[in-house]
């Protein structure tokens, strides 16, 4: 996965900004000057690299396979503002790969679609900066899982 973009600075040199993701991990690339770039998650890939050229404070903002490049506060591709990303707490974490797991071993390849999928909608919401929504569908799905296997258990 790779994503190019020039940047003019303030007094008219253009400069190339490079994103690129493989084996190596993921590097941002300016003006062949690579930077390592980590995530600050270790469910999402998540970062937000800050580069600094003159007259233009630009930030790289890759969220998954999403890969955004905002200068001087605003994103190249759609004009929006430029917002710092948000780390996912812990605990969200923890509570997905606990239903994730429970989901699999429970109730097999349907639990596992199930789980995944309302995995999937809990990210997008807490990116979304919707964090007791996320927390809710987690917890929901938590709960009807223990009543599905104490009904399972109770019927056999």
């Amino acid at each position: 996965m790779e994503r190019v973009w020039t940047v003019t600075d303030s007094m008219g040199n253009p400069h190339q900004i490079m994103f690129k993701k493989g084996f190596g991990g993921a590097k941002c690339i300016v003006d062949g000057d690579t930077y390592k770039m980590k995530s600050k998650n270790w469910v999402v890939w998540m970062a937000d690299h800050q580069i600094s050229i003159p007259g233009a404070e630009c930030n790289l903002v890759v969220i998954g396979n999403k890969i955004r490049l905002a200068v001087n506060g605003t994103y190249l591709e759609d004009g929006t503002p430029y917002e710092p990303i948000r780390n996912i707490p812990g605990w969200i974490n923890v509570l997905t790969l606990l239903n994730f797991v429970y989901a699999w071993f429970m109730f097999g390849i349907i639990g596992f679609l199930i789980a995944f999928l309302l995995d999937l909608l809990t990210y997008k919401l807490c990116l979304s900066k919707k964090i007791t929504l996320g927390m809710i569908i987690q917890i929901a799905l938590l709960v009807v899982m223990l009543v599905l296997t104490v009904a399972v258990f109770i019927l056999a």
